[in-house]
């Protein structure tokens, strides 16, 4: 796949010094995604795991798992364009938070572009806010439910509609890199 392309080619970076000593649940994720290039810091040396992530963010993001270059002005332009492209995004409110279900939904467009078997879906009756998962993005949840790439904010609730921050996007990110 191409992010174990990437994996080989991207020199690792030197991280900031705050995410060698978190010990924490996502640090093995926030670790991955900026050393295969995939996140930056917030600044050079700093993170900000609990940051909402931007729309603008996550197709970037994507964009560089797909191995396109991102750079550019501004900062988002290349990924924007690479998922209006391809089906992920239709590019509007790039400065935009994401939520959580707008996460899975372009992760699945993602996945299934790509040719991952999009078949397998977990129910979402076990969480206590499924009813709150918007119609667009039904699928897409019960597929990262399923897949393990999303999990409950809490054992009961997905929060489809809470901002993804950067930690949470990180893990995903990770999981589906190690899954697919």
């Amino acid at each position: 796949m191409i992010l174990q392309k990437m994996e080989a080619e991207y020199e690792v970076k030197h991280l900031p010094a705050q995410i060698k000593k978190w010990n924490s649940r996502y640090a093995d994720a926030v670790e991955y995604v900026y050393e295969n290039g995939l996140m930056n810091g917030t600044s050079s040396n700093a993170f900000s795991p609990n940051a909402n992530t931007t729309r603008g963010m996550i197709v970037t993001i994507l964009a560089r798992v797909e191995g396109v270059n991102t750079n550019g002005t501004p900062w988002y332009a290349a990924g924007q364009k690479w998922a209006m492209d391809n089906g992920i995004s239709d590019g509007t409110n790039m400065p935009g938070v994401i939520t959580r279900e707008q996460m899975a939904t372009f992760l699945y467009r993602f996945a299934e572009k790509n040719g991952v078997d999009m078949s397998q879906e977990a129910g979402l009756s076990g969480f206590e806010d499924a009813g709150k998962v918007s119609t667009f993005a039904k699928d897409a949840m019960a597929w990262a439910v399923a897949n393990e790439l999303i999990v409950g904010v809490t054992a009961k609730t997905l929060q489809p509609k809470g901002t993804a921050t950067r930690a949470q996007v990180a893990t995903v990110i990770m999981r589906y890199a190690k899954t697919f």
